[in-house]
């Protein structure tokens, strides 16, 4: 599943899209085994399309939901994304065209990438986050030798 634009009907009018789309068909390739951000929910979408003369320009808010762990506590947490003002420039000609497949534009690529690009690198379940919490053991007292060399010791020290 895709997120996409027919460019015909773009000359026309604007259009607005909005829905969701699964995790799945965006293909974020998370959950790996030394992965912070373990899954995602399903991405929802309200976007607004216009055509210029050579390009796209597409604008809208995205949200998103994602299971992670702390990268200082290693607990699990949710973390939301919302980018509420995301934006897009498609060129519709030259060297960095966008490709047009039958009547569509596929915008998925670059919500793919503006997700994950802004996805933590370090999750953190909060700011103020100690991370774990070590529980240090008391040294064992190590009982004075009461020997009668160091008792002549002690009272030579003394005089």
């Amino acid at each position: 599943m895709t997120i996409q634009i027919h460019i015909d009907q773009l000359k026309e009018q604007d259009v607005h899209l909005d829905g969701e789309i699964p995790a799945e068909g965006l293909g974020l390739d998370l959950g790996a085994k030394h992965d912070l951000v373990r899954s995602a929910e399903t991405l929802l979408y309200q976007l607004d399309a216009l055509r210029t003369d050579d390009t796209v320009f597409v604008h809208g808010s995205l949200k998103m939901t994602f299971q992670c762990e702390c990268a200082r506590c290693v607990k699990p947490f949710v973390f939301n994304m919302d980018i509420p003002e995301w934006s897009c420039i498609l060129p519709l000609e030259g060297d960095d065209a966008i490709e047009v497949i039958g009547e569509y534009v596929d915008l998925t690529p670059w919500i793919r990438e503006d997700i994950l690009l802004g996805l933590p690198h370090h999750p953190l379940c909060a700011e103020t986050c100690r991370g774990l919490e070590f529980q240090q053991e008391e040294p064992t007292k190590i009982e004075a030798d009461t020997s009668p060399t160091w008792d002549a010791l002690e009272e030579w020290k003394q005089q």
